[in-house]
């Protein structure tokens, strides 16, 4: 039960932790860049994650069990399903990419090994300890954080300057921002959701609670742990990158583990999740044999999409009254503000990123 308790948290922690510097190489130190941050995450970030929480209190349910059921309840395209499958492969390529960014740090200190080789190997470390389950993302959130204290210790902290603002470091802010809420993976959705069954409350009885009192920690601790993030990024020290290669294990071990529990529940078969496992995980090995910069580009095309789909399916096609009762607000006023960031203001925002994002690769 505790563990179920702290699982928002440990995912809040786990994803700053684990793929800001994949993001963010090129923003080290730039004021500027960092207070757009903190506009994507209250703009962008914090309407999605209250938008997934919504959806979890009116289903009961993991992403791709629930969509089907919420897609009837209003009476729209079973296209909109596709949400669930997208979350799927989005949290595929991030397992993916843990697995190429650690291998790369290993593959030099065991160059003996081919690097096929090596990453089958971690693979298969991945699988054993996504046995024990939440354990396997605490482990990340350690080795990670002993990291962090390391690089604090040996490099110090970032030197501070003013930039020029653009577009393209507006595309950056925003999908830093989708990937310190996990928005569009369904983490907190399936977080929640694994929480009510858990506890052996129904969808009905959870839609009492007001969606703030799991949706604002949950933000707030996720504000703080980047802004800790953005403080200390440093060249890793070759302790550090070790550490990192370790959490990065780990933390794809955990996310594989609820990978294979989703998949397991869309189609109701416990005694096929170890296939399930095995299949999601020879996927990610696939998707580990990809150059990191393009899986980099893969996870920023995926989230923008992601995030458009959530926030076009939350604010336009479900019921007002639906999520009203989900959401459960202290006021109207509250809601309606939401409602306009679901609607307009996330789409506008994460349209912005995605014109930033081409003129990026254009140059």
């Amino acid at each position: 039960m505790p563990f179920n308790r702290l699982q928002p948290m440990l995912i809040a922690s786990l994803l700053p932790l684990l793929v800001f510097t994949w993001f963010s190489r090129d923003y080290i130190g730039q004021i500027d860049f960092w207070l757009l941050w903190l506009v994507a995450m209250t703009l962008v970030g914090l309407p999605l994650v209250f938008a997934e929480i919504g959806l979890a209190h009116r289903s009961g349910t993991s992403p791709l069990v629930g969509l089907p059921m919420l897609t009837r309840e209003a009476d729209v395209s079973t296209v909109w399903r596709g949400f669930g499958w997208l979350t799927i492969v989005l949290l595929l390529a991030v397992v993916g990419h843990l697995l190429a960014s650690s291998g790369e740090i290993i593959h030099p200190l065991v160059s003996n090994i081919a690097l096929p080789a090596l990453l089958a190997i971690m693979v298969l470390i991945v699988i054993g300890l996504s046995f024990i389950k939440h354990l396997a993302g605490w482990l990340a959130v350690g080795f990670a954080v002993a990291a962090l204290v390391v690089n604090v210790m040996q490099g110090g902290f970032v030197a501070w300057q003013m930039t020029a603002t653009s577009l393209t470091e507006w595309a950056g802010a925003v999908v830093l921002a989708l990937v310190c809420v996990g928005a569009g993976t369904g983490l907190y959705w399936h977080a929640r959701t694994h929480q009510m069954l858990t506890m052996n409350t129904t969808a009905t009885d959870q839609a009492r609670e007001s969606a703030s009192r799991y949706v604002l920690p949950v933000w707030s601790f996720q504000l703080l742990a980047g802004a800790l993030i953005a403080m200390t990024l440093s060249p890793n020290s070759a302790m550090a990158a070790v550490l990192n290669a370790l959490a990065m294990l780990a933390g794809a071990a955990y996310l594989l583990h609820i990978l294979t529990h989703q998949v397991s529940l869309r189609w109701q078969q416990q005694q096929f999740n170890f296939l399930a496992l095995v299949v999601l995980a020879v996927l990610s090995l696939a998707l580990a044999m990809v150059p990191t910069a393009w899986l980099n580009q893969l996870i920023i095309v995926i989230s923008l999409v992601t995030a458009v789909w959530l926030a076009v399916f939350a604010g336009w096609q479900m019921k007002i009254s639906h999520l009203r009762k989900s959401l459960n607000f202290s006021s109207e006023g509250l809601y309606n503000l939401w409602r306009i960031a679901v609607r307009i203001i996330v789409p506008l925002a994460v349209v912005l990123a995605m014109v930033g994002w081409v003129l990026g690769l254009a140059k």
